[in-house]
């Protein structure tokens, strides 16, 4: 009995072996091929071509999106003169600074003030907001424009009693300026519109840096020009008063446009950042730069 079962049971075993092997073996096979399949289509997955990609600036963190722009030549000045106030028209008539600030955003409105710009020349020389604040102690004062800050010289798009003394540049310094002109009324401007024209329309002060946020009441979006840094900027409502803001760290692009989201405004300028972001109001700083940084350029109002 022993010998007809046992092969028998040795048979069946080498019967039931033979299934299980094949199985593994096709297993195997299957994964191998899935992985094969999956590596080629991860190799042929098409990228964002070259051409398409931002151009970045040697700048943290920000981007230039816009080709190079051909900047119309205008005649300009060194000097402007003696710095003149221009009487800014609002169309009703409010307190005549009024704090309305959200969050990390500090932001204050001007209505109906005379307002100075500080620089008037390519080379304005630095000062701290003490020596203005000494100048003009009951005032709104900001730092606006950038310069360079181992030769003194202003950049971006600079008008002030009426002469341009620097004009357009294809940088991330000098696409953008908020312009005041003979009549009270104000404008953003970018690159786009040539000087000549600009001044045509009667300018009379202009303070300019990195972008423009908003335009003729069109909101535009972020080119990179606001990032985690602090930031300044001055705008304009429908009723044409007067805004000067500053960021601070991490608010970014999202955090600004969600602060001013309700005022209505019609043009927004990015200004000078960071170390030089400073505001004060009647001789009380209200943001303090963080490394105590002379600048070239304070707008006041009064």
């Amino acid at each position: 009995m022993k010998d007809n079962i046992s092969p028998m049971k040795r048979t069946t075993k080498k019967e039931k072996k033979k299934p299980k092997k094949s199985f593994k073996i096709l297993v195997l096979l299957f994964f191998l091929i899935a992985a094969c399949i999956t590596f080629v289509l991860l190799k042929s997955k098409p990228t964002d071509s070259l051409g398409a990609k931002p151009t970045k600036t040697n700048a943290p963190n920000t981007i230039v999106s816009s080709p190079p722009v051909s900047i119309a030549p205008a005649p300009e000045v060194e000097d402007t003169g003696e710095a003149g106030w221009v009487k800014v028209k609002s169309a009703n008539k409010l307190e005549k600074f009024t704090d309305l600030s959200v969050g990390d955003v500090l932001i204050y409105r001007a209505n109906n003030p005379k307002v100075l710009k500080t620089a008037a020349a390519q080379f304005p020389g630095t000062y701290m907001m003490a020596d203005i604040i000494a100048q003009y102690p009951d005032s709104l004062i900001m730092n606006t424009s950038g310069f360079n800050m181992e030769t003194g010289q202003i950049v971006g798009f600079q008008i002030n009693n009426g002469l341009l003394f620097s004009n357009w540049t294809n940088t991330e310094y000098g696409s953008a300026a908020f312009v005041i002109n003979k009549d009270g009324s104000a404008r953003g401007y970018d690159l786009y519109t040539p000087a000549t024209e600009i001044l045509e329309r009667g300018a009379q002060e202009s303070f300019g840096f990195g972008s423009i946020l908003i335009k003729d009441g069109e909101i535009l979006p972020n080119d990179g020009t606001v990032n985690w840094m602090i930031h300044s900027y001055i705008g304009n409502d429908a009723d044409n008063n007067i805004y000067l803001i500053i960021s601070d760290t991490s608010v970014g692009y999202d955090g600004t446009m969600a602060a001013v989201a309700n005022l209505n405004l019609q043009n927004l300028v990015v200004l000078d950042g960071g170390g030089s972001s400073q505001m004060s109001l009647d001789g009380n700083i209200l943001f303090e730069s963080q490394d105590g940084r002379p600048v070239a350029d304070f707008i006041v109002l009064k």
